[in-house]
């Protein structure tokens, strides 16, 4: 029986293996080389932080934009309300004196102007705010940062506001007084007694009821656009104190 004799590889055969194939160390070794080399290209993977400051940012453009298209829808209402009233007011002047096709006096001997002269007041204020903070918010962005537009936009929104209630229960309260006078009367009081019969009202009575009419209906609906504007005021300190959290606002460009 033959023994078959095993021995070990010579050092001169590990030599010659050695050159046909690489050591699997020194294999693994060079694929780590690579592996980190193709790491450090890459770019480095967002933080939480720039989540965040983007996501701010973010917030801060829509902010942005609704606050300008509330500034200029004010701006538009108000313009409308001041040619309401303003027309109101040049028609009576028209007919004040001039009703010589009428025997009776078309207006009593007391007329209170002073309601068509408040919304006039409240037009021309109201757009005179609402211009003040487009200017603001066009303005370079080196003149102009997220605090100082939420300093400009609360004040502007809670004067607005209260303006606009002042104004509403103001020239409500002088109508609804002298609505059943005989002998007194506002413009709009005075002249909505004709309305359904505007086929025979005098002197264009029924165009100044529907004009005063629709400027109070406006200064309702201003109500409503300020109170939205006042939220978007304290959602601006809101976006605010997150950006500060997140690293200061030179980030945030509006």
């Amino acid at each position: 029986m033959t023994f078959q004799h095993l021995s070990s590889p010579t050092p001169s055969q590990e030599r010659i293996e050695g050159k046909k194939r690489p050591h699997l160390s020194v294999f693994r070794f060079a694929s780590f080389q690579n592996t980190n080399h193709a790491h450090s290209q890459a770019p480095p993977a967002y933080s939480r932080d720039d989540t965040l400051a983007e996501r701010n940012q973010l917030q801060a453009n829509v902010l942005h934009w609704m606050r300008i298209a509330i500034a200029l829808v004010s701006l538009l209402v108000s313009l409308v309300i001041i040619a309401f009233s303003g027309n109101v007011l040049r028609i009576y002047n028209e007919t004040r004196y001039n009703n010589v096709e009428w025997i009776l006096p078309l207006w009593p001997a007391t007329v209170d102007l002073r309601p068509a002269r408040a919304l006039v007041a409240y037009g021309v204020v109201l757009a005179v705010f609402s211009l003040i903070y487009v200017v603001l918010a066009l303005a370079p962005t080196s003149l102009r940062s997220l605090r100082s537009l939420n300093l400009a936009s609360t004040l502007l929104a809670f004067l607005s506001l209260f303006i606009t209630i002042f104004t509403t229960a103001y020239s409500s309260t002088i109508d609804n007084h002298l609505s059943d006078n005989t002998q007194a009367g506002t413009l709009a009081s005075w002249t909505c007694r004709w309305q359904g019969f505007s086929s025979v009202a005098p002197g264009r009575f029924a165009d100044i009821c529907s004009q005063s009419t629709a400027a109070m209906d406006l200064i309702i609906l201003m109500i409503v656009i300020e109170v939205f504007h006042v939220l978007l005021a304290g959602w601006g300190w809101w976006v605010g104190a997150k950006t500060k959290k997140v690293g200061g606002e030179k980030g945030i460009a509006v």
